[in-house]
């Protein structure tokens, strides 16, 4: 209903900054509404206040009496230029996986994403996603796993969701665009400043540059997003890459990491002081992800395979069928 994403446009689309507890609220204004609306087509302005009102949403409805930012809203959506939480095209992934956390307004990169976005099929079916991440200065192992996997999500037919950034982010997005795959990435900057190839969304105003803060928020909607995120490289306790990933698995999120330490092939890496790749790869498996461990001397013929378990794993896992590490036990 075109009345609904213009209420959530014109509440969180102005790119004012707002607190992750006003953010939260889209989700309850949604359900208000719709409860309330019950078979009404095209609700009045003043219907949707005085329901905010009385069901306590009273900053909201004054700030939706300014008939500027109302416009401005209708511009928005009507132009494609955002997807909002009322929209049928956004992704149900992240609000199954994040509830109110999910971000209530995405700019997209390209107008049709709002009308046939790449995370549904033909049939308007949402399609199976893998996330590939990883730091932005990889060992060539790490280059060479990421770029694999994403061939590898080509080549099974699913959406590959990355960060685009350079090393890992970069080469994943690589290997799913050699393989005639499509590619979404998260940007921790507007649209107007991220560089990408394939498809690409933010939750920041598209004059926003890159900070810290929005990088992390990032990393959140990428593991939200994907069935399962596979980590193709990082460093022990450094980074953004091992943060995030040690975040979505206290999230509960299906993180699996590639681990090319437990054959001897990997002896050289930590003679050359690099084993703290190889830590950070056993420690992620130990905190709860899924260990994908191939032979660095056969990982092209073996990874698809191991990738294939990982997604069986991340359908058990979405379940409460399976778990591992740290968090085994975690209600």
């Amino acid at each position: 209903m075109r009345v609904l994403s213009t209420v959530i446009a014109a509440l969180y689309g102005d790119g004012e900054g707002r607190g992750p507890a006003r953010n939260s609220r889209h989700t309850q204004i949604l359900s208000c509404l719709r409860r309330g609306i019950e078979g009404e087509t095209e609700p009045s302005w003043n219907w949707i206040l005085t329901t905010l009102r009385r069901e306590g949403f009273v900053t909201e409805a004054v700030q939706l009496m300014d008939t500027r930012r109302i416009t401005q809203a209708e511009v928005m959506v009507d132009h494609h230029e955002i997807i909002t939480s009322a929209c049928p095209s956004y992704p149900q992934l992240l609000l199954n996986n994040m509830g109110r956390s999910a971000p209530p307004v995405l700019w997209v990169s390209d107008p049709s994403m709002a009308v046939t976005p790449p995370w549904k099929d033909e049939n308007g079916l949402d399609r199976f996603t893998v996330g590939g991440v990883g730091c932005r200065q990889p060992l060539t192992v790490g280059i060479a796993m990421a770029r694999a996997a994403g061939s590898w999500s080509a080549d099974r037919g699913y959406l590959g969701v990355s960060g685009a950034a350079t090393g890992c982010d970069t080469a994943f997005g690589d290997g799913v665009l050699a393989g005639r795959g499509d590619v979404l990435h998260f940007l921790p900057c507007g649209i107007n400043h991220g560089r990408w190839l394939g498809y690409a969304v933010s939750v920041c105003p598209p004059h926003e540059t890159f900070s810290a803060g929005r990088a992390m928020e990032r990393n959140s909607l990428i593991y939200a997003m994907a069935h399962f995120t596979l980590v193709c490289s990082a460093r022990f306790r450094m980074g953004g890459s091992w943060q995030g990933a040690a975040a979505a698995i206290k999230g509960h999120q299906a993180v699996a990491v590639a681990d090319w330490t437990s054959t001897g092939h990997a002896a050289s890496l930590i003679e050359h002081n690099q084993g703290t790749y190889g830590v950070a790869q056993r420690a992620l498996a130990n905190l709860g992800a899924y260990r994908v461990a191939v032979d660095l001397a056969s990982y092209r013929e073996e990874l698809p395979l191991a990738l294939d378990d990982a997604m069986a794993w991340a359908y058990d896992f979405r379940s409460g069928a399976a778990n591992c590490g740290l968090f085994a036990n975690a209600g």
